[in-house]
């Protein structure tokens, strides 16, 4: 029986130095080795193609799932970044975002499509199911004699060569479904339901801090950001004043070097004027913010929670506010310079951005005291001189 079987198998077995095979042969109770080239017997070489058991080939490294970039070394994600061609300087979560975006890019491989599209399916799932707890918001409540209101801060935009950061604060009295971390949120349209739910829910306060360009060359990536958490945290409490009207919106076409814009605001503050202490010493405010750091001179008490944006409701949704706020900037940019294609990558260096770089020079929101733009020289219209001299 196990005679008759043999004769419908071929099994090769590679070694990792030769191309040399072994066959079973069911006229002989030994191996017989076949070099290439070897003539196989009549019987054996009629043997259909389906009946060839080959050994499954090693996955290669460079085709990591992007779930898996969390859990992956620095030195890995810059190793993987410098294979893509693209910057590698930066903190861990730098690196993954600009790793992400490479993957949305239309260069990606087939392969990463599909492994998007499912990761986008379960995360479509997730969000029509479940939302971020409010594990740390009940905590301060519950110590609290007073009312309490807390306030989730987070930001989207530190790593990009192109564009503002933004920071988004928010006191969210409703529960939504599907308010998690904004990155694990594929779907832009997703994003942008989840946007509008939160804005249009009853007792939202909100308000988003836009950093230019200009402002971060000026003082720095980090010091922008918390720059703008603060802004933010400063217009939902109304301690700032701020534009009303048609003044009060995101724009590209805003020219002022940082700003603020607000919505969802109650009748109690009135965001167009600064408010007194006494406005607000009947109710206290503590802020939750994002990451392992907390701006300098915050007009409440705040905490910096890691990883926050997937742990603590307030902070997921500010998360979304922040990223949609960004998106739409970097959509209207787009239009303002196409040559960049900014509404695909969102202005993470790309290998497609890059080229476009090279080819056409650095725009007005192109951050100049970032890699590789910092090293070279650039004249008064954005073209690229030559390097920069030490």
């Amino acid at each position: 029986m196990i005679r008759r079987l043999l004769t419908h198998y071929l099994v090769l077995l590679p070694t990792p130095t030769t191309t040399t095979s072994f066959v079973f042969s069911p006229h002989h109770r030994h191996l017989i080795r076949t070099m290439p080239g070897h003539r196989r017997s009549a019987r054996l070489q009629g043997q259909p193609p389906s009946a060839l058991t080959a050994l499954p080939q090693k996955r290669s490294s460079t085709t990591n799932d992007i779930n898996d970039l969390g859990s992956m070394k620095v030195v890995e994600l810059r190793d993987m970044l410098n294979k893509r061609g693209l910057p590698v300087s930066g903190v861990k979560s730098d690196l993954i975002e600009r790793l992400t975006a490479s993957s949305d890019s239309p260069a990606a491989s087939n392969k990463s499509k599909r492994t998007k599209s499912k990761t986008t399916s379960k995360s479509s799932s997730t969000t029509d199911s479940y939302c971020l707890p409010r594990t740390r918001e009940h905590q301060l409540q519950s110590q609290q004699q007073s009312s309490l209101l807390v306030i989730g801060v987070d930001e989207a935009g530190r790593g990009p060569l192109a564009g503002p950061v933004v920071a988004a604060a928010a006191i969210v009295p409703t529960d939504i479904s599907g308010i998690i971390d904004s990155k694990k949120i594929t779907k832009e349209e997703e994003r942008e339901r989840l946007y509008e739910e939160l804005i249009d829910s009853p007792g939202i306060r909100y308000a988003v801090a836009v950093v230019s360009a200009e402002r971060i060359d000026e003082i720095n990536i980090l010091q922008a950001t918390l720059e703008g958490m603060r802004m933010a945290v400063e217009g939902v409490m109304g301690v700032r004043s701020i534009s009303s009207g048609d003044d009060n919106v995101a724009s590209a076409k805003r020219t002022e070097v940082s700003y603020i814009v607000t919505g969802g605001v109650g009748d109690d503050v009135d965001t167009t004027k600064a408010t007194t202490a006494a406005t607000t010493e009947t109710t206290s405010y503590h802020a939750l913010i994002d990451g392992n750091k907390i701006p300098k001179d915050m007009p409440c008490e705040a905490e910096s929670m890691t990883k926050g944006d997937g742990r603590e409701y307030s902070i997921g949704a500010a998360s979304i506010l922040a990223k949609v706020t960004r998106d739409r900037l970097m959509h209207e940019y787009d239009k303002m310079y196409p040559e960049y294609n900014l509404s695909q990558h969102k202005g993470y260096p790309t290998a497609a951005h890059m080229s476009a770089v090279s080819k056409f020079g650095a725009s007005p929101i192109h951050r100049r005291t970032f890699a590789p733009l910092k090293h070279w020289e650039f004249d008064k219209n954005g073209k690229i001189i030559g390097d920069k001299k030490s």
